[in-house]
């Protein structure tokens, strides 16, 4: 009997696939199952529809996995680890430490359980690695251990804060100085405006003063 499996079916085939098999196997296992339906000519031309669709869909999927694969292929991949004599690490460098890293410094999503380490990683040096991304698809990439340099990335940050201030703290910038000396020079305009709308006379300062005392007749 002619069928078209609607379920992947170990040892049949997969899901979409036509196939021939016993008539009894059909009738009393794989269609009452739901695994697959009886092969029509309408049922044959929609499950070869379908076939098209999951193949281009497929592809799509594997282009977009292997375009992944390729940003890591032939990388290194950088890790700073604590180290004691002869190069010994505190531990050991896990494939969840070489994911985590892949995924800071590449900007690639791996799943750990699918990073492959060539051998255990206790001491520095450079490994060889492997990841699988799924659909055939894997990158081969390096794994270079250094020694971690403790206070390196503290100091430097000290070092930038101090330089970026320039200035000794609270005294105020120039730009600051500038912004204060014109926002006095508004106010007082803004002032002057008012008291000639109003018609009020300015106060005179003393020296302007001594000045009209002496040009007005005694």
């Amino acid at each position: 009997m002619k069928i078209i499996l609607t379920q992947d079916v170990p040892g049949v085939g997969d899901a979409g696939a036509i196939k021939e098999v016993a008539d009894g196997y059909a009738r009393n296992y794989l269609i009452p199952k739901k695994l697959a339906q009886p092969a029509t000519r309408s049922s044959i031309k929609q499950a070869e529809a379908q076939a098209e669709v999951i193949a281009r869909r497929a592809d799509k999927q594997r282009q977009a996995t292997q375009k992944t694969a390729s940003a890591l292929e032939g990388k290194t991949v950088r890790i700073y680890a604590r180290t004691g004599s002869e190069n010994r690490l505190y531990g050991s460098v896990t494939a969840a430490d070489v994911a985590e890293a892949v995924a800071a410094q590449f900007g690639v999503t791996v799943d750990r359980r699918k990073v492959e380490l060539a051998e255990a990683i206790h001491r520095t040096g450079t490994y060889a690695a492997t990841a699988d991304f799924g659909n055939s698809v894997t990158a081969a990439f390096q794994v270079e251990v250094a020694p971690e340099v403790a206070g390196a990335g503290a100091a430097s940050a000290s070092t930038q804060e101090a330089e970026g201030a320039g200035e000794a703290p609270g005294t105020p910038s120039a730009s600051a100085q500038g912004e204060a000396g014109d926002e006095a020079d508004e106010a007082a305009g803004e002032a002057d405006g008012e008291e000639e709308s109003l018609g009020l006379t300015p106060p005179i300062s003393g020296a302007a003063a001594a000045e009209q005392a002496e040009a007005s007749p005694s």
